[in-house]
């Protein structure tokens, strides 16, 4: 028996003691009950902590990454010197080309922010109170790629009816808000250290460009609020998002890639998506290409025989 059988098995048992026995009217027994599964969400979101997938069948793709790729463990001080290295040796404008979200802007608080005006909305009034109890102890530790996944890493089976009705209803208003250009303004913080590894990149006279896949329609004039409001270094030319909501990120930013590496030297490439970086690097070969080891989507990658650097965070820089 795997964790994930154990885990279904474990919560399933639990329903039927509560249902056969009708739990309610045995309140020792009913916080028994609860107690073991909140021991169990605990034992398994400290496990998603570590690293581990959380047993959730769909959530298994959390920690896949590609297979046949030359990942090449590293941290944030030597890719900078690397960096630094081949601006040196530059013969083109020198370059470094990072990603927003899940790169140097921790989207989770975003998602967070979002659910709790859900719960304080007239929306959350047309659900179970219990359910909708359980939905307000959902926090950051449970953070994952998507809201799905922040639901599952949270213990909530989707392919039950009740909650899914519910999860909706939230979807909903996390698909309009999440993209709208204020909440990420409201809500996002920097990934660590971010911010002083930029800076450092750019007072070494590397030019600082931003390649994200928010859209330029509804999340400029927020990404441009928030690039000043934590006083990264910015250049409005040097900011560049999605005209097209529905083009496929790991194209756009390969293109964009592409069309960079024309007049520049791409030095340094930043990117927590495996299937973008693929694209990417394969229109920057020579560029040191890293991976920070954020949340990402787990999507099938193409082979790669590009070395790409892969750091867990950044490093704080004296």
């Amino acid at each position: 028996m795997d964790a994930n059988q154990l885990w279904h098995t474990i919560q399933l048992q639990i329903e039927t003691i509560k249902k056969e026995t009708d739990a309610m009217h045995h309140p020792v027994l009913e916080r028994a009950c609860d107690s073991i599964k909140e021991a169990i969400d605990k034992f398994f979101s400290e496990q998603i902590t570590l690293g581990f997938p959380h047993p959730h069948p769909r959530s298994r793709i959390y920690r896949s990454e590609p297979k046949t790729w030359d990942i090449r463990e590293s941290n944030s001080k030597e890719i900078l010197n690397l960096i630094l290295k081949k601006a040196k040796k530059a013969k083109k404008n020198p370059i470094c080309v990072f990603d927003l979200d899940g790169t140097l802007f921790d989207v989770g608080y975003r998602t967070i922010g979002i659910i709790k005006e859900w719960l304080n909305s007239d929306a959350s009034l047309n659900f179970d109170k219990s359910l909708i109890q359980k939905i307000s102890k959902i926090n950051y530790d449970h953070v994952g790629y998507s809201l799905s996944h922040l639901f599952e890493n949270s213990g909530f089976d989707l392919r039950n009816q009740q909650i899914m009705s519910v999860f909706s209803s939230i979807e909903r208003v996390w698909k309009k808000k999440f993209f709208d250009g204020v909440s990420l303004v409201h809500y996002d913080d920097t990934i660590k250290n971010s911010l002083n590894f930029v800076k450092t990149i750019e007072k070494n006279n590397i030019e600082i460009f931003y390649l994200t896949g928010r859209y330029w329609h509804s999340m400029r004039n927020g990404t441009i609020e928030q690039l000043k409001k934590f006083n990264f270094p910015f250049k409005e030319k040097n900011l560049i998002l999605k005209m097209n909501p529905f083009e496929d990120d790991q194209l756009f930013k390969s293109e964009q890639i592409h069309n960079l590496s024309q007049n520049n030297e791409i030095c340094g490439n930043f990117e927590n998506e495996y299937l973008n970086l693929a694209y990417m690097a394969l229109e920057a070969k020579d560029a040191i290409n890293v991976i920070v080891d954020t949340q990402h989507s787990g999507r099938p990658t193409p082979s790669l025989e590009i070395p790409i650097y892969r750091i867990s965070h950044f490093d704080e820089i004296e």
